[in-house]
């Protein structure tokens, strides 16, 4: 653990060269250094304070058992816009109140759109906490709440798009108003995102208007309808995901393989069964990954038989 006056010295080196060495020595610090932080990181270089949060992305990534998340709180209110979104994508793991508090806070007084869009996104996992009964009622209110203000009408489609896939998990008849809303809105960015809140919010309902999805020319909608059904456990989508397979868009093939190892049953085992003995490496690859979940979901106990 580094001491106040190591945490100052290896901010001097840091405004030199950039070396992943020394971002990895900002991980695991404790709480009571973050006023230190707050005090050296805006003496840093806005291109040393862009790479590091982007270098500690990467690093999170290779290594999760690097923390650097009282590094990335500071920079939550870095005055350079990139640097605050790299930071929000940087906690996309966090689970603990302590970053909800700092992501809702950020959101209060965030107005660039690129941001906004972040913090939305990054919401939903908090959304995802809350439904599980992972989250006290009232923190997931406030989530919900949250999203629920940046899918007015006067926020920027991006922001509104990230809002909608992340509040999906609430699934109430707001929730599903608002999708909705935004699936018959003529706005295709809007329309890709309604369908992906159509998964994300388990609800049949839906599945009428995905099957149709199923058939767009659009591989965007199609890509997003196939891994709607996968979510729900569309059954109804069998016929038409096992068509997907051999898609002539890459996504989407690989979608409808996913989807038939998430509804699961004899004929899409089967299916996955053929497919994970081709000659295709990506397509063999897909296979497997859903053959093994389709087996596991029906017997966690039975070895998975290629």
């Amino acid at each position: 653990m580094l001491t106040t006056s190591e945490l100052r010295e290896l901010f001097a080196r840091l405004q030199g060269e950039i070396r992943a060495v020394d971002v990895a020595r900002l991980s695991d610090l404790p709480r009571a250094t973050i006023p230190v932080i707050e005090e050296l990181w805006p003496q840093l270089p806005l291109t040393h304070r862009r790479r590091i949060v982007e270098l500690m992305g990467e690093m999170s990534e290779a290594n999760i058992d690097l923390n650097f998340r009282h590094v990335l709180i500071v920079a939550l209110n870095d005055p350079d816009p990139d640097v605050r979104r790299s930071a929000i994508e940087g906690l996309w793991e966090a689970e603990d109140t302590g970053v909800l508090h700092r992501l809702l806070e950020r959101l209060s007084r965030e107005t660039e759109p690129v941001v906004k869009a972040a913090l939305a996104q990054a919401l939903g996992r908090f959304a995802d906490l809350a439904v599980q009964g992972r989250l006290a009622d009232h923190e997931g209110q406030r989530v919900r709440e949250a999203l629920a203000s940046l899918l007015a009408p006067g926020e920027p489609v991006e922001v509104r798009r990230r809002a909608l896939e992340s509040i999906a998990a609430y699934a109430d008849a707001a929730v599903i108003e608002a999708i909705e809303e935004a699936y018959w809105s003529g706005d295709h960015r809007l329309r890709v995102s309604a369908i992906y809140a159509m998964g994300r919010s388990l609800d049949r309902r839906w599945i009428p208007l995905l099957l149709d999805e199923l058939q767009s020319e659009d591989p965007e909608l199609r890509y997003e309808a196939a891994t709607a059904c996968g979510e729900i456990g569309a059954e109804e989508a069998v016929d038409d995901l096992i068509r997907l397979t051999s898609d002539t868009d890459r996504d989407v093939q690989g979608a409808a393989i996913l989807a038939l190892g998430r509804i699961g049953g004899t004929i899409a085992t089967n299916v996955l069964r053929r497919l994970a003995r081709s000659a295709d490496p990506v397509v063999r690859e897909a296979a497997e990954e859903a053959l093994a979940e389709a087996v596991f979901a029906s017997d966690p106990l039975r070895p998975t038989p290629w």
